[in-house]
């Protein structure tokens, strides 16, 4: 049987609210999905056309990020039903949304 998370993925897929809700039910999950020291550095932020974006705290967790996506990416498809394709990381600021102004580490 199908988890209940991959039932509201594909619910939510293709509305216009997709990627906000994705984001919301990583956000909700982070520390199950990454584990807790992993989850106090960095965090889901945005999702779009099958691309999260996965703000760090610093530059040296960027990097961390980076080293990690195969890994990161296998668990990030298993908790959303295959929505996730790839991922990106943004240096985050003090709780900014990420991404303007920031500085991009593609992993």
């Amino acid at each position: 049987m199908e988890p209940l998370s991959g039932v509201l993925f594909s619910l939510y897929r293709g509305s216009p609210q997709y990627g906000d809700w994705v984001v919301a039910g990583l956000a909700a999950a982070w520390p199950g999905i990454v584990g807790e020291r992993l989850a106090a550095e960095c965090r889901p932020i945005r999702f779009r056309q099958a691309e999260l974006v996965i703000e760090a705290r610093d530059r040296g967790w960027a990097e961390a990020l980076r080293g990690m996506k195969p890994r990161l990416l296998e668990k990030l498809r298993a908790a959303t039903a295959g929505a996730v394709g790839d991922l990106s990381v943004v240096i985050g600021g003090a709780g900014g949304e990420g991404g303007a102004g920031q500085d991009p580490v593609t992993p």
